[in-house]
C-alpha cells in the first residue's frame, strides 16, 4: 500500500513539473543557421573568404605571388584583356557548368552561395588583376 501511495505521489509532482517547465526552444532552422547576418559586399572578402568565393583556393594571382594561391583553375592575369566584356566574367562566376559542363569551378550564383550583386563585385575586383 505504501508503494503505491508513493508512486502516486511521484507521478503527480512529475506531471506537475511536466506542466509548469518552460517548453524548451525550437531548435535554429537549418537554413537560418548559415544565412549571414549580414550580405558581405568586400569584394576583397568575397575573393578571399573560404565561405564565400574563395577564389584563391583555385586561381592565383601572378601580380600577388605572397597570396597563398590553388593551381586548379587560370591565373588572375590581364583579366581586362581577357575579359573586355565584364559580363562574360560575371557569367563564369554565376555558372561556368552552363558554358562548360566539364569544369569543375562550383557555379555560385546558381547555387546560391553569392548574390548577383556580389558576383558584379568579385568581378569587378578579378578584373583589375
Amino acid at each position: 500500500m505504501k508503494k503505491t501511495m508513493m508512486a502516486a505521489v511521484f507521478g503527480s509532482v512529475l506531471m506537475q513539473a511536466c506542466t509548469t517547465a518552460p517548453a524548451p526552444s525550437s531548435p535554429p532552422q537549418a537554413n537560418q543557421a548559415a544565412k549571414p547576418a549580414a550580405v558581405e559586399m568586400n569584394a576583397k572578402v568575397l575573393f578571399e573568404n573560404n565561405n564565400l568565393g574563395n577564389c584563391l583556393a583555385c586561381h592565383s594571382v601572378v601580380k600577388h605571388p605572397e597570396l597563398a594561391a590553388g593551381n586548379i583553375g587560370p591565373p588572375f592575369i590581364a583579366m581586362k584583356q581577357r575579359f573586355p566584356d565584364p559580363a562574360k566574367l560575371r557569367a563564369i562566376i554565376y555558372d561556368e557548368q552552363a558554358n562548360n559542363p566539364d569544369t569543375i569551378m562550383p557555379p555560385f550564383g546558381r547555387n546560391k552561395v553569392l548574390t548577383a550583386e556580389q558576383i558584379d563585385a568579385l568581378a569587378n575586383y578579378i578584373l583589375q588583376f
